[in-house]
């Protein structure tokens, strides 16, 4: 009887356990919330490693098969303001760029993956990434908009903690009480609509999009207007209240009313999962409870497919499958053994996030340049690195980093800032590049701030009597593109400083420690003969250049 009952997940855990723990009746501690309890660690790290190769081993297959070779290894610099912006949403400061270019250890590359991984910053980050995909834009739908900074602080939390993935999903879609608590922002962002929530749960967690559905049969997909609204009557008791109407006194929580039916009639649909995957829940429980047993089940192949998807166009710039939230099957992957593959080993890691990031930033397709000698490799084949525009999260952020703080990360600025940006990853992966964008960014106040010699605090902690012309130049790049200039660069800009500098490469030459800009200056960067200018050009040169470098394309690019 109890064997007919009780299923499994990936771990070998009953899921009847799963419902007894969402439900309060057995203490959460009993069930292993951090992945790196379910191994051993030295064991997990070679499984990891193992994992890695085998993602580059097919990738390389399938090079050899359209006869494509892969573009050579990335310039360290290159790859260090990569991983940043990838794993954490800043930029590396000029110090950790000139570090990283005279560290000589072989494995420099994966430890500084590691370290970025570990660090609250890569949490704080991926919060920033999954809110984003939670929580609707701001088209004034939703009687309640919640500030985004409860449900990300929520995340964040559970991001560092590397709660298993599978875990931290069951505790959002479960979750109850005010919005203050975080993770019920998501349900009354979305109105507290059945059908919003249902599609943006399938969307986000399974990969799949059902809102052609939700009033017809889907024209090019096998799910049907019943499929639609039995995985929507899931939250059909759940109840938003908002209590006298105020703003602040929303609360989530289960009701023991509530039905959906099909539009336009009064045919009630019951909860039904939009699969049968060999495990449909257990009847007893709130609805959501039961849809979260199902989603989280080992049976479920959607959300590890899901996961490993949004994941891999997170640091790629493109999903296996494309779009990500349509995954209609598994052959549509461009790579679809590589997809299933990783989708199983991230679920029998026990859905370790930070994990399956590793695995990913260490493989030697990840170090790839983005320039390829043979030109442009066919879509979606890897053969070199998918340039991806900044976020607007991303964007906002590295120019906080760049005025040195001119105005405080998450203040009323840098909201201003990202709302003038806009959206600049439309469906996750599209740039969306705009004239909009781009008159901001070349005639917009903040840029002028930034850039100013008489407001910039940059360019004031440039002043310094132990920086010398070319110095300065250096510090300009390293701090705006993350990396020192060019030789052609220097040629260029010495003509403008008046300077005649020797030609300079990316090798570091200057072993002095000075400090410049509240950083390590010095390391890495070339003396120069000076040749007197008045402070006044000084400063315009400066100024000019600094504002050309946050107008490049090239600042506006993870490479």
């Amino acid at each position: 009887m109890l064997r007919s009952i009780v299923s499994t997940n990936f771990l070998g855990r009953p899921a009847a356990a799963w419902l007894l723990i969402l439900g309060g009746l057995l203490p959460v501690s009993w069930a292993a919330d951090n992945p790196s309890e379910i191994v051993g660690k030295d064991t997990q790290m070679e499984r990891s490693v193992a994992m890695s190769s085998r993602v580059d081993d097919l990738l390389k297959e399938h090079l050899q098969s359209i006869g494509w070779e892969a573009a050579p290894k990335c310039e360290d610099a290159e790859f260090l303001r990569r991983v940043y912006l990838d794993l954490t949403g800043e930029l590396p400061t000029g110090a950790d760029v000139l570090d990283f270019l005279e560290d000589q250890g072989p494995k420099k590359r994966i430890q500084v993956v590691e370290r970025l991984l570990d660090s609250p910053a890569s949490a704080a980050h991926l919060a920033r990434v999954w809110s984003s995909w939670l929580l609707p834009a701001e088209d004034g739908a939703a009687p309640f908009q919640p500030q985004p900074f409860g449900l990300e602080a929520w995340l964040a939390q559970r991001f560092e903690e590397n709660l298993r993935y599978d875990r931290l999903v069951a505790d959002l879609l479960v979750s109850s009480g005010p919005t203050e608590s975080g993770p019920t922002g998501f349900f009354v962002a979305l109105g507290g609509d059945p059908s919003r929530i249902a599609s943006k749960t399938a969307r986000v967690f399974m990969g799949v999009q059902l809102d052609c559905a939700e009033c017809h049969d889907h024209p090019f997909d096998d799910w049907t207007q019943q499929d639609f609204w039995g995985f929507a009557a899931y939250f059909a008791q759940l109840s938003t209240d908002s209590g006298a109407a105020m703003r602040s006194g929303v609360s989530v929580a289960d009701v023991a009313v509530g039905e959906v039916s099909l539009p336009d009639t009064e045919q009630v649909v019951a909860p039904k999962p939009l699969v049968q995957t060999g495990f449909s829940g257990i009847g007893t429980g709130s609805r959501r409870q039961q849809l979260t047993l199902w989603l989280t089940a080992r049976e479920n192949p959607f959300l590890a497919r899901a996961t490993v998807n949004r994941v891999w166009s997170l640091l790629f710039g493109r999903g296996l499958v494309e779009p990500i939230d349509d995954m209609r099957s598994l052959e549509i992957a461009s790579h679809p053994e590589l997809l299933r593959e990783l989708s199983e080993y991230f679920a029998s890691t026990g859905y370790d996030l930070r994990d399956l990031f590793s695995v990913l930033a260490k493989t030697a397709a990840y170090s790839r340049s983005s320039r390829h000698p043979s030109g442009v490799p066919p879509e979606a084949s890897y053969a070199s690195m998918t340039v991806k525009p900044l976020t607007q999260a991303q964007l906002s952020m590295a120019l906080n980093q760049v005025s040195r703080q001119l105005f405080e990360p998450g203040g009323g600025t840098t909201l201003l800032l990202q709302r003038q940006l806009g959206q600049l990853r439309g469906d996750e992966s599209e740039a969306k590049l705009g004239i909009i964008n781009a008159l901001v960014t070349l005639n917009g106040s903040l840029w002028d701030r930034i850039s100013r010699e008489n407001s910039s605090r940059l360019l004031k902690a440039l002043e310094g009597p132990h920086l010398n012309g070319q110095k300065q130049l250096q510090w300009l790049f390293l701090t705006t593109l993350s990396r020192l200039p060019s030789a052609e660069e220097v040629a260029v800009f010495s003509e403008v400083m008046g300077r005649a500098p020797a030609a300079h490469g990316n090798d570091a030459a200057d072993d002095s420690q000075e400090e410049a800009a509240g950083q390590g200056a010095g390391s890495g960067i070339q003396d120069a003969v000076a040749l007197p200018l008045k402070p006044d050009a000084v400063k315009a040169w400066q100024s000019d250049l600094l504002w050309a470098l946050l107008n490049s394309t090239e600042f506006a690019m993870t490479p």
